[in-house]
């Protein structure tokens, strides 16, 4: 009887458009592209090898020499129903989350533990809605359309085409690319790594786990959804390593800790693992956890550089865009 009730309450959640957990399909999504073009593979290694060098030659705790790089954003409201066509204010407020958290301007960084508040990162990096179109002309940097599409997957990047019912990209070199829609197989949001194919450049997101005010919905309802998904964008990988408990995987950056798992819930510091073995533990306010989205708090000095490495490198067109 209890497994009945547990199978229709994650039915209802489903049918409401909620998560149960944080649910980010961002390294399946890249299994899948890696099997399809084996050349993604060797792409992504000559990537790494340059931001590695990059890391050596800059520390642990750079930006870009430019200053503040403000990345221009087109966000494409694909939608079905009326909660799904999310308002202006909504897609503001993640503009505003995204700023916040990329600069440590966030009101509850304070809550990074006394261990690690020397690592919270200003990465220099910003966000706004797009002012030009890509034919020059005046835009508000939010696209709607209307689809026939009940909800959207991974398979194939669908939301990503128009003629698949979803809302063609805007050129990645002058644009971040944001999707919102209804996501199926209870995802939140997923991502691509830089280098990959340019048509399904950027990120998607579930229309409730999108900002923090309007059609949002609780425990993923301060918009970190999409600064965990951006941060992949931009070549973050998940904190503990996707190595499944085997404390031999790695997100390529010296200051997070080493941890076995994703965290799906709030913790109480210190927590500690298999992996972190003693204090402080796992970093399980990272953006790049599975926590929810009110036990998140901060990016690393390291996961900064790492980030802007990919804006002197793979992405470094966005710092001239026209946008």
């Amino acid at each position: 009887m209890r497994k009945l009730y547990a199978l229709l309450f994650v039915a209802l959640l489903a049918s409401n458009g909620l998560v149960a957990q944080r649910t980010c399909g961002t390294m399946e999504h890249l299994h899948s592209q890696m099997q399809s073009n084996p050349e993604i593979a060797k792409s992504l290694q000559k990537q790494e090898s340059e931001i590695q060098r990059y890391v050596r030659e800059n520390g642990e705790n750079f930006r870009s020499p430019s200053g503040t790089i403000t990345i221009p954003v087109v966000v494409h409201v694909v939608y079905r129903s009326a909660g799904q066509n999310i308002s202006d204010t909504q897609v503001q407020s993640q503009i505003a989350v995204l700023n916040e958290d990329f600069s440590g301007t966030n009101t509850d960084v304070s809550s990074v533990p006394g261990a690690w508040t020397s690592l919270v990162a200003n990465t220099g990096i910003q966000f706004c809605l797009a002012t030009r179109d890509p034919q020059g002309l005046p835009t508000t940097g939010i696209v709607r359309v209307s689809t026939t599409v009940n909800s959207f997957s991974m398979n194939g990047d669908p939301v990503k085409y128009t003629s698949q019912g979803g809302s063609d990209a805007w050129p990645r070199d002058s644009y971040l690319n944001l999707w919102v829609c209804n996501l199926g197989n209870q995802l939140l949001g997923y991502a691509q790594f830089p280098g990959q194919t340019a048509a399904t450049d950027g990120v998607v997101v579930l229309y409730n786990a999108f900002g923090r005010t309007g059609n949002v919905s609780a425990p993923y309802n301060k918009g970190r959804t999409c600064t965990h998904e951006v941060g992949h964008w931009l070549n973050l990988r998940h904190i503990w390593g996707d190595d499944g408990g085997a404390c031999n995987g790695s997100d390529q950056v010296a200051d997070t800790p080493n941890q076995a798992n994703a965290n799906y819930n709030c913790l109480s510091f210190p927590a500690t693992d298999a992996c972190s073995g003693a204090s402080p533990g796992d970093m399980f306010m990272n953006y790049m956890d599975y926590t929810p989205d009110a036990c998140m708090y901060f990016f690393t000095n390291g996961q900064s550089t790492r980030m802007n490495s990919v804006l002197t490198g793979t992405r470094s067109a966005l710092a001239n865009s026209q946008g």
